[in-house]
């Protein structure tokens, strides 16, 4: 049974982004600025990701139960030649749902979005060095680590290095028709992590 539920963005997303925008601990372990937003900024921010963009699809992350939204996440990048796309994050702002199924609905939603749906070849993705919950969540959903670079983000007051990782189409049908991303399979990869 879902947890979530994705659809685009609305106006009134705005009052939350404007929150989690503002929270300095949520986006400590984030790429991203560390950048204040004001409402105007917000709302400005939310009309953008709700135009019809090619190369980039946003979503609001809601809660089954509620209806509310909980989170927002993203593809970028898409590059319809190289047939590839950046999974640029996934944000749980409502800490009533950081228990992880949020999380994972998410990353199988992100997966069958861009390979079944976008017939994407690869997915990548980044998360700051030494950030263990995206990288446990990385080597759950057998995404391969390519590399690093070298003091790539500037955050708190110091560099950081920034893996990169990525999962191939032939790597997701495979684990997909394995059973590799059944709940009960990607559960029992967390308990061994």
């Amino acid at each position: 049974m879902n947890t979530v539920f994705f659809r685009a963005f609305e106006e009134e997303d705005a009052v939350l982004i404007y929150q989690w925008m503002n929270d300095d601990k949520l986006k400590q372990h984030s790429i991203g600025l560390n950048r204040r937003m004001c409402k105007e900024e917000a709302l400005d921010w939310v009309k953008s990701k709700m135009r019809h963009n090619p190369y980039q699809v946003w979503w609001a992350i809601c809660s089954v139960e509620t209806n509310e939204m909980i989170g927002y996440m993203s593809l970028t990048d898409i590059h319809y030649i190289n047939s590839s796309a950046n999974f640029s994050g996934i944000v749980i702002g409502d800490k009533r749902y950081n228990d992880g199924f949020a999380w994972i609905e998410s990353y199988l939603f992100i997966y069958e979005y861009a390979f079944e749906r976008l017939n994407l070849n690869r997915l990548e993705g980044h998360h700051i060095d030494g950030h263990t919950q995206t990288s446990a969540i990385g080597d759950v959903f057998f995404r391969n680590k390519e590399g690093v670079l070298r003091q790539a983000c500037f955050k708190n007051g110091k560099y950081y290095d920034v893996v990169v990782l990525s999962i191939l189409r032939d790597e997701y049908f495979r684990h997909k028709e394995n059973g590799d991303f059944s709940m009960k399979s990607i559960i029992k990869r967390f308990r061994k992590k």
